[in-house]
């Protein structure tokens, strides 16, 4: 059944005015097109929906019993383009959010405050996790995007670059060599984190035991074990915007062989939706 919103337009207007000249003139048609609109709703429907003569033009029983149906069927089209277009212009929808600790701590916050300001009507969620637990909550549609580290399995994910968060070096400012650090214990992230690997991969390649001294969960803790004197901690560079480190510490470079990215994870196939693209130019426009 091929019928369309204009067919439906024009058959209400005429059961309104009763006239072929006055909804030709209300539709901006000329009185053939319109009546070739009239006939092909017709076909489709295989109804008699007009009664027409030279003078006057009727609703059928057909055409009558059909006009409410019409009628509702208009109110329905018009509410869904109503909505796509509130939501193509943020003024509604929803967005979920996953993300690291490192990014939900250092410039997230800023970036949803932000977009948030701009459009209130946009619900937003954000939950924080391990690189694990935002690759499940993405692979499982609970949330829209990940902002994570690239995961070793890509299977059915896609992920966009968004900024390198590499590693720094964590020890208590204690006056001495540079180097004395290495000779330090060794303050490592459990296994578990995206971090771990990256800080063993890069004390091999500067030639230091990856054999841990000590192993925790958070980098707020590694940080207050290495004010203490404890050791010397590996840690990602958004960390020293949130861990509030003191002069006790100080924050060095270090060579590391392998970039720690930071994207965007997505489920394929990716449905980018206008909250989603709005978020994405507010994320480039902060880290940029």
């Amino acid at each position: 059944m091929d019928i369309n919103f204009r067919q439906l337009r024009a058959f209400t207007l005429i059961a309104q005015t009763l006239s072929f000249t006055r909804t030709s003139e209300r539709l901006h048609l000329s009185p053939p097109a319109l009546s070739y609109s009239i006939r092909k709703l017709e076909e489709s429907l295989g109804l008699k929906l007009l009664a027409r003569n030279t003078r006057s033009v009727e609703l059928t029983s057909a055409g009558a019993h059909f006009l409410p149906q019409a009628q509702q069927l208009l109110r329905l089209m018009s509410d869904a383009v109503s909505d796509a277009q509130e939501l193509l212009n943020l003024d509604s929808g929803t967005l979920r959010l996953a993300a690291l600790p490192t990014a939900a701590a250092s410039f997230l916050p800023g970036v949803i405050a932000a977009y948030s300001r701009e459009h209130p009507g946009v619900q937003v969620s954000l939950q924080d996790g391990r690189a694990g637990e935002v690759r499940d909550w993405v692979l499982a549609g609970e949330v829209d995007v990940g902002i994570t580290s690239l995961p070793e399995d890509m299977l059915g994910l896609e992920f966009k670059h968004l900024v390198n968060d590499n590693l720094v070096l964590l020890v208590r400012d204690e006056g001495d060599d540079a180097e004395d650090w290495k000779s330090r214990p060794y303050i490592a992230l459990t296994t578990d984190t995206s971090i771990r690997p990256l800080a063993d991969m890069t004390l091999e390649h500067l030639g230091v035991s990856t054999q841990p001294s000590w192993q925790v969960a958070h980098m707020s803790t590694a940080a207050a074990m290495v004010r203490e004197g404890l050791g010397f901690s590996l840690l990602p560079a958004s960390c020293t915007a949130f861990l509030h480190l003191g002069e006790a510490l100080r924050v060095l470079p270090v060579d590391q062989p392998v970039q720690r990215a930071l994207g965007l994870l997505l489920r394929k196939p990716v449905r980018q939706t206008p909250a989603m693209q709005m978020f994405e130019h507010f994320l480039d426009q902060r880290l940029n």
